[in-house]
C-alpha cells in the first residue's frame, strides 16, 4: 500500500479495521472472521481507480502469501460460519488457559488451594504434600499437556480453514 502512496489513518484506532488514505480517497480493510482471518476491501466513499488499484494490491498479496479472494456469493455461503468458528475457537483457548494453569500450579486434594510446582506443603492448609498427591499431579500435568497439544492443533487447523465438522470428534476434555 505504501509503495503506491497509500499510507495509514493516524486517527483510525480500530482493531478490526485498517483505513488508508491517498489523497481525497480512503480505504478501508474491515476484519469479519478470525478462524481464518476472514476480511473484506472496500472504498469509503466513491470507487476511483486509485481504489481498485489499492484492492488490486492487497488480493495480490492476500493470494501470494496462500490466502484466497472469494466472492461475493462464497463470502455469503461462508460468513454463517464464521460464528461457529470463533465459538469453537474461544473453547479451545478456554481448555488451552485452564491446562496451562496446571501446568504452572498444583492443587491441594484437601483444601482445594492452589501452591507453586516446587511446594512440598499446600499454600492453603500447610498440609506436606504426599507420594500419592505427586503422583495425581504428574497425571494432571500430563493431561494437561495433551490438551495443549490438542488445542494448539485445532486453532491451527481452524485458522487453515478446517471445517467444524472435521473436527466434531476432537474430544473437549
Amino acid at each position: 500500500m505504501r509503495p503506491a502512496g497509500w499510507t495509514p489513518d493516524p486517527d483510525d484506532s480500530s482493531s478490526l479495521s485498517l483505513r488508508w488514505n491517498r489523497g481525497q480517497a480512503a480505504l478501508r480493510l474491515q476484519t469479519l472472521g478470525w478462524f481464518p482471518l476472514l476480511v473484506t476491501v472496500g472504498a469509503i466513499g466513491k470507487a476511483v481507480s486509485a481504489h481498485r488499484d489499492a484492492t488490486a494490491r492487497l488480493t495480490a498479496a492476500v493470494v501470494t502469501n496462500g490466502g484466497k479472494s472469494l466472492t461475493d456469493q462464497q463470502l455469503d455461503e461462508y460468513l454463517p460460519q464464521a460464528q461457529a468458528r470463533w465459538s469453537r475457537a474461544l473453547l479451545e483457548r478456554r481448555r488451552m488457559s485452564i491446562a496451562e494453569r496446571l501446568l504452572e500450579a498444583r492443587r491441594c486434594s484437601y483444601c482445594g488451594s492452589w501452591s507453586g510446582m516446587s511446594a512440598t506443603h499446600c499454600a492453603g492448609c500447610r498440609r506436606r504434600f504426599t507420594a500419592a498427591d505427586d503422583s495425581e499431579h504428574e497425571a494432571t500435568v500430563s493431561r494437561a499437556s495433551a490438551t495443549i497439544d490438542e488445542a494448539t492443533a485445532v486453532l491451527a487447523d481452524l485458522a487453515r480453514g478446517v471445517t467444524l465438522d472435521r473436527l466434531s470428534a476432537v474430544a473437549h476434555g
